[in-house]
């Protein structure tokens, strides 16, 4: 394979580099492979400022003192040439620069062209829309992986649906006709870079209200789910705890459509009926004030944000990117999510539920999204040829990965992915 500056992509130096390794979440991301030692791995650092970068080798060194020496890569964003001359010598780039509406699309461009493949740790669905209408084509053309969403949005959801849909597929023969998730617990804190994204796409211009409120806006055909606003009710299936909106639900419901799609058009569709909804379990009176916080503040603050001069006062007062929590707030945080599924059957027959079970053991956006990113990088660069996705384009976790994503998760109980019957 041969590349825009003609180097093989079996040559190549690198097996991985992470692209915005200075930030908060990049930095985390190059601790976690520091951590798991992994003496055949060949990766690098790349960013846009030399002192800082030496820092993060500063601090890897502390973990790994093999890591000394890591190769530190400048590239910008602005500077395609720069992204050529990093992209053309590495097989997989991991990319935690946001907001990805700002700095995201010139390197997804630049790995099309130096056939580079691509994850990255995004929830911010207006821009996954604009590289999937300009460079799925393009990407499927040059059989380049791109896989956004590979953090905490959306692989808990999207992995865990897939695993539903094969557990129903192999043990009952049947087609999954609707999944419900809920978030039953979760410890952890928001960064600087996420709270940024979250404004860019409440005030991205490039998408209608009509569109924010589309279920099937990232996938590839329409399915039954019809556009509703969350509202709050009790669930026997999840303790018969109150039931309110979970706020990244609108990014992972749209990615799982999309892997229900394109496993559809692939023939191998979860079932022609799915319906897919999450939520998160609640105190009532939590639930309540998420659901008016939903109905009032949040119209509001979205308004506020549509005004250019209300707009940059409040960026400037929200946390800034490269701002999160501290090492030990994320090694206490953790997740429990439950899915419910129910398969399509005939009138009669016994219906067939299933329950799965997420976890992870770390905060959330953080420790656990680092390991996500990281692993879904190492399936490509470990098994490239048993991947569901190696045919290319604009995919998701589960349409790009797999079972080798979740085996990867699994390994070590790094994560937990359990279904049974209910």
């Amino acid at each position: 394979m041969t590349t825009a500056t003609t180097t093989d992509y079996d040559q190549r130096k690198y097996d991985l580099v992470v692209f915005g390794a200075t930030g908060f979440t990049g930095a985390l991301t190059c601790e976690y492979l520091a951590e798991i030692q992994d003496k055949d791995l060949s990766w690098a650092l790349a960013g846009r400022n030399l002192a800082k970068l030496e820092k993060v080798r500063e601090r890897l060194t502390e973990l790994d003192s093999s890591l000394k020496d890591i190769d530190l890569l400048i590239a910008d964003s602005s500077q395609p040439d720069s992204l050529d001359q990093v992209l053309s010598q590495t097989r997989v780039v991991i990319s935690t620069v946001g907001p990805f509406t700002k700095y995201g699309t010139p390197l997804v461009e630049a790995c099309i062209r130096q056939k580079t493949h691509y994850v990255d740790t995004t929830g911010e669905y207006p821009w996954i829309k604009k590289i999937i209408d300009t460079l799925d084509d393009k990407a499927k053309e040059s059989k380049v992986i791109i896989v956004p969403t590979c953090g905490f949005d959306s692989v808990p959801s999207d992995l865990g649906v897939y695993m539903l849909s094969e557990y129903v597929h192999n043990k009952h023969n049947l087609d999954l006709a609707s999944v419900k998730m809920s978030v039953t617990k979760i410890v952890g804190a928001a960064s600087g870079g996420t709270i940024q994204s979250s404004v860019g796409v409440m005030t991205d211009p490039s998408i209608t209200p009509q569109q924010q409120m589309d279920p099937y806006l990232l996938a590839t055909r329409r399915g039954v789910d019809k556009p509703a606003l969350p509202t709050m009710k009790r669930d026997y299936d999840f303790g018969n705890k109150w039931q309110a909106f979970f706020v990244m639900s609108a990014i992972n419901e749209k990615v799982v459509r999309r892997s229900w799609s394109i496993w559809a058009d692939r023939g191998k569709s979860y079932g022609n009926l799915f319906s897919y909804k999450e939520s998160t379990s609640a105190s009532f009176l939590k639930a309540f004030l998420l659901t008016s916080f939903l109905y009032t503040v949040f119209p509001i603050f979205s308004m506020l944000l549509k005004v250019p001069f209300l707009r940059e006062k409040i960026t400037k007062a929200l946390p800034g990117s490269g701002e999160g929590p501290s090492t030990e707030a994320i090694a206490k945080g953790c997740f429990d999510i439950e899915l419910v599924g129910t398969a399509e059957s005939e009138p009669y027959d016994e219906p067939v539920r299933v329950r799965g079970i997420v976890k992870g053991f770390r905060d959330p956006g953080y420790g656990d999204t680092c390991r996500m990113v990281a692993e879904s990088a190492l399936c490509i660069v470990k098994s490239l040829k048993d991947l569901p996705g190696k045919e290319g384009g604009i995919l998701t976790p589960a349409t790009a990965f797999g079972h080798v994503l979740l085996d990867r998760l699994r390994h070590n109980n790094g994560m937990v992915f359990e279904v049974k019957d209910i």
